[in-house]
C-alpha cells in the first residue's frame, strides 16, 4: 500500500505540482477555477475549514506585504489581488451559508470547526455578544477604514494624474541638466506612468472592499433569519434552540469572513495613505523611527502620564507607562548632543567634576626670524610688472565671453569643491548632454562673482547681455509644488517661484527634505536650479552658439570620416550652412545628423541657391526620422492635431511665397484657436502638442505661433510639423481639429 501511494505521488502528483509551480499563470487560473467550484459544489466540513484557513493566511500575507514594500507601486498587482481575494471570500460566504442552512441543525461541529471556534471563543458562546462584536467589526470596517481608504484613493488618483505634467517637466529638466541619462529618464517616465495607472486602478478596486463589507451584513441577516426559520419549521427545533444554534454559527461565519476583510481593508488603507520614500529601511521600520524619533515629545508624554498617576483615583499603571516613555526617550537620544538627557549629563559633569577638563592646545607665536622672512617675501613690484598687470586688466575688460554666470557672494560656495560645491561638475555634465542631444558643443561657461548682485542672486549672460536671472538660497532646498502636495500647511518655508518653469515653490531647510518629499513636493538643490535654468536658456538661444567658426569646426571633424561629402559641401558657403543650422536649432531640431544635413544641401543647393527657407524645409524633410523620434510618445505613436479643411483652404488663399498674409483679426483668431486646442491636449498630459499641417503652410504657421507666444503661454508647447517631416513607418493619431469661423 505504501509503495502504491509513493508511486502515485512520484509519477502523478509531483510532476503536476512542478508544472504548476513553473507556470505561475496556471496557478492563478487554478485559483479562479477553485473559486467557481466553491460556489457551485457543496463542500465537506474539513475542506471548508482548510479554505477558510487559506482566507485568513492570505489576509495576513497581504497586510505584511503592504508594510514591507518600499513604495506602493512595487505592489502593482494589489488592485487585481484585491478583486480576486474579495471574490474568494464571497465564494466562501456562499459555501458557509449553504453549510449552515443544510447542516446547522446537526450541530456546529458538522458545519465547520473554525466557524464553531470563532462563534464559541470570540463571542464566548453568547449570540448577543457575538452580534455586538460582529456589528462593531462591520462598523469599523465599513465606516472608518473602508470609507477612509476609498476617499484617500480617489484624491490620490486625481492628484497623481494632475501632477503628471509637472513631474514630466522635472524629469526633462534633470535630463537636460545632464543629471540623468536617457535610460534613467525613460525608467522614471515609466515609473511615473506606472504610478498613475496604479492609483487609477486602486480608485476602482477600493470599491470592492466597500461592497464586501455591505455584502457581509446582508449575508449575516439572511443566515440568521433563514437558519432560524429552517430550524423551527423544517427540523422542529425550539425557538430558543434554533436561535442559539444558527445565530452562533452565523456570527462565527461572519467573524471568520469579517476579520480577513478588516485586515485587507487595513492593507488597502496602508497602501493608499503611505508616501513613496526612498529609504534603506522598510515602511514598518520608518513608522517606528518617526514615532519615537523625537525624544522631546516622548518626554512630555511620559511627564503627563506620571502626573496623571499622582491624581487620586487614577490607576498607578499610568506611571509605569510614563516611565516606559522616559526609557524610550533616553534610548533614542543618546547620540543627540542637544537632547535633554545630554544637557543633564553635561550639567552633572560641570558641577560635580565627573569628567576632567580637556587640555587646551598651546598657542603659537611668530618668531623674529619668521617676521623677517615674511617681509622679504613682500617685495615691491617693478613698474614694468605693474604696467603688464594693468594691460592684462584692460584686455580682460574688453574681452567678450560667450557664456557667463555671475553669482552673488553667498553663492560662491556652490562652486567651491572644499565646501562640497558641485556646480562646476553639473555644468560639465550639462555641456556633454547638450552636445549629445543637439550636435554642437557650447563654449566653456565662465563663472564669476559679482558684488553688485544681491548675495543670493545669479545672472546668466550670453555675449555680455543678461538672458536670465534668478535667486537661490545656498543652504536650503527648493520644494516645488507639482500638484501632488497633500498638506501645504505642514511644511514651513519661504514662498517663491521656481525660476525655470514658474511653479509655486518653497525654500525649506535641508532637515525638512524628507518630510516635504512625503507631502508630495519635488525637491531640487540650488545648484540643480541654476543648471536647469542654464540648460533651458541654452536650448532657447541654441542658434546663437552656431557661428561660422563653429560650422567650420563641425565640418573639419566630419571630414575625417566622410571626406567626400565634406568636399562636395565646399561649394556651399559657410554662411548658408550656418543659417540652415541656426534655423533648425531655432525650432528645436538637433543638428547631430550632420551627414544627412550636408547631403540634403548638396542635392538641392544647385536649384534653390540662397533661398534659405526652402533649403531648411528640404533638410527638415530629410530629417523626418529624427523629427518623428523627437516628438513621438512613449508608445511609438505620434499624437497630433490638424487644421480643419475649411481653415486649410482659407490659408492657402492667403499664402504667398511661403508667407501667410493675414490681417490682425485673422492672425489672432487662428492663434486663439490653436492655443485653445493645445490647452485641452496639455490638460490630458500631451506635451509638446504637435500641429500637423501641409508643408507649404508649415513655416507661416510656425512664425504665427511664435509671434503670439506672449499672449498664449500654451503656444510655447506647440510644435508645427509638416506631413513631409513625418516618418512613413510611424503610427500617428489625430486627437483634435483646429477650426475658426471665417
Amino acid at each position: 500500500m505504501a509503495n502504491t501511494i509513493q508511486k502515485v505521488l512520484s509519477q502523478k502528483i509531483m510532476p503536476f505540482a512542478r508544472t504548476l509551480m513553473g507556470s505561475k499563470d496556471l496557478s492563478i487560473v487554478l485559483f479562479i477555477i477553485i473559486i467557481m467550484a466553491i460556489i457551485i459544489v457543496p463542500l465537506p466540513s474539513h475542506v471548508l475549514d482548510f479554505l477558510l484557513s487559506i482566507s485568513l493566511a492570505l489576509s495576513v500575507l497581504i497586510i505584511l506585504m503592504a508594510l514591507y514594500i518600499d513604495k506602493p507601486t512595487e505592489f502593482s498587482a494589489f488592485p487585481t489581488i484585491l478583486l480576486i481575494v474579495t471574490l474568494y471570500r464571497l465564494a466562501l460566504n456562499v459555501a458557509t451559508t449553504r453549510m449552515i442552512l443544510a447542516e446547522g441543525y446537526n450541530g456546529a461541529d458538522n458545519v465547520s470547526s473554525i466557524i464553531n471556534a470563532f462563534g464559541r471563543f470570540v463571542a464566548e458562546g453568547n449570540y448577543v455578544i457575538g452580534i455586538i462584536v460582529f456589528s462593531i467589526l462591520v462598523i469599523v470596517n465599513l465606516i472608518v477604514i473602508t470609507n477612509g481608504a476609498t476617499r484617500v484613493t480617489e484624491v490620490r488618483a486625481r492628484f497623481t494624474l494632475d501632477a503628471m505634467p509637472g513631474k514630466q517637466m522635472a524629469i526633462d529638466a534633470d535630463l537636460n541638466a545632464g543629471l540623468i541619462n536617457q535610460e534613467e529618464a525613460r525608467a522614471r517616465r515609466e515609473s511615473l506612468q506606472q504610478e498613475a495607472d496604479f492609483y487609477g486602478t486602486m480608485d476602482g478596486a477600493s470599491k470592492f472592499v466597500k461592497g464586501d463589507a455591505i455584502a457581509a451584513i446582508i449575508i449575516t441577516l439572511v443566515n440568521i433569519i433563514g437558519g432560524f426559520l429552517i430550524g423551527v419549521f423544517e427540523y422542529n427545533l425550539s425557538i430558543a434552540q434554533s436561535a442559539q444554534t444558527f445565530t452562533i454559527l452565523t456570527i462565527g461565519d461572519g467573524l471568520v469572513g469579517q476579520i480577513p476583510a478588516l485586515i485587507i481593508a487595513t492593507a488597502t488603507g496602508i497602501i493608499t495613505t503611505r508616501a513613496a520614500k526612498s529609504s534603506d529601511t522598510s515602511f514598518a521600520s520608518d513608522i517606528v523611527t518617526q514615532i519615537v524619533g523625537n525624544s522631546k515629545i516622548l518626554l512630555i508624554v511620559g511627564f503627563i502620564l506620571c502626573m496623571f498617576a499622582l491624581v487620586p483615583g487614577l490607576p498607578i499603571s499610568l506611571g509605569f507607562v510614563g516611565v516606559f516613555f522616559f526609557l524610550i526617550a533616553w534610548l533614542g537620544s543618546r547620540e543627540d548632543s542637544k537632547s535633554f538627557f545630554h544637557i543633564i549629563e553635561s550639567w552633572l559633569d560641570k558641577y560635580l567634576n565627573i569628567k576632567t577638563q580637556s587640555p587646551t592646545k598651546p598657542t603659537t607665536t611668530a618668531t623674529p626670524e619668521d617676521i623677517e622672512r615674511h617681509k622679504k617675501q613682500k617685495e615691491q613690484k617693478s613698474e614694468e610688472e605693474i604696467r603688464e598687470q594693468e594691460e592684462a586688466m584692460l584686455n580682460e575688460a574688453l574681452k567678450v565671453e560667450v557664456l557667463e554666470i555671475h553669482l552673488g557672494y553667498s553663492l560662491i560656495k556652490l562652486v567651491d569643491v572644499r565646501q562640497n560645491g558641485d556646480l562646476l561638475e553639473r555644468i560639465r555634465s550639462m555641456r556633454k548632454k547638450v552636445a549629445s542631444d543637439y550636435g554642437f558643443l557650447i563654449p566653456q561657461v565662465r563663472i564669476k562673482d559679482n558684488l553688485n548682485l544681491d548675495p543670493n542672486a545669479y545672472n546668466i549672460i550670453l555675449k555680455s547681455v543678461v538672458i536670465g536671472s534668478g535667486s537661490v538660497m545656498p543652504d536650503k532646498m527648493l520644494a516645488m509644488d507639482t500638484g501632488m502636495v497633500v498638506d501645504k500647511e505642514s511644511i514651513e518655508g519661504i514662498p517663491t517661484k521656481e525660476p525655470v518653469f514658474g511653479m509655486d515653490a518653497l525654500w525649506i531647510d535641508i532637515s525638512q527634505k524628507d518630510d516635504a518629499a512625503i507631502q508630495g513636493y519635488t525637491i531640487i538643490d540650488p545648484a540643480n536650479v541654476i543648471t536647469t535654468h542654464l540648460t533651458e536658456l541654452i536650448k532657447e538661444y541654441a542658434e546663437e552658439f552656431i557661428t561660422i567658426d563653429e560650422v567650420k569646426t563641425l565640418m573639419n571633424k566630419l571630414a575625417n570620416r566622410y571626406p567626400t561629402i565634406v568636399s562636395e559641401a565646399q561649394n556651399i558657403s559657410l554662411s548658408t550652412i550656418k543659417k540652415v543650422l541656426q534655423s533648425l536649432l531655432h525650432e528645436g531640431i538637433p543638428i547631430r545628423d550632420m551627414i544627412t544635413i550636408l547631403e540634403s544641401l548638396v542635392d538641392v543647393y544647385p536649384v534653390l541657391q540662397n533661398d534659405i527657407d526652402s533649403l531648411v524645409e528640404q533638410v527638415r524633410a530629410r530629417l523626418s526620422r529624427t523629427i518623428t523620434d523627437l516628438y513621438k510618445s512613449d508608445d511609438n505613436i505620434l499624437k497630433a492635431m490638424i487644421l480643419s479643411a475649411r481653415v486649410e483652404q482659407f490659408l492657402f488663399g492667403k499664402l504667398k511665397e511661403r508667407a501667410l498674409l493675414l490681417n490682425t483679426d485673422e492672425s489672432e483668431a487662428l492663434s486663439d484657436a490653436i492655443a485653445t486646442q493645445a490647452h485641452i491636449l496639455s490638460e490630458r498630459g500631451i506635451v509638446p502638442v504637435v500641429l500637423l499641417v501641409d508643408y507649404r503652410l508649415r513655416k507661416g504657421i510656425a512664425n504665427l505661433t511664435e509671434q503670439y507666444r506672449h499672449k498664449h503661454k500654451t503656444l510655447s508647447n506647440v510644435v508645427v510639423l509638416s506631413n513631409a517631416e513625418i516618418d512613413t513607418h510611424i503610427r500617428y493619431e489625430l486627437l483634435s481639429e483646429v477650426d475658426i469661423a471665417l
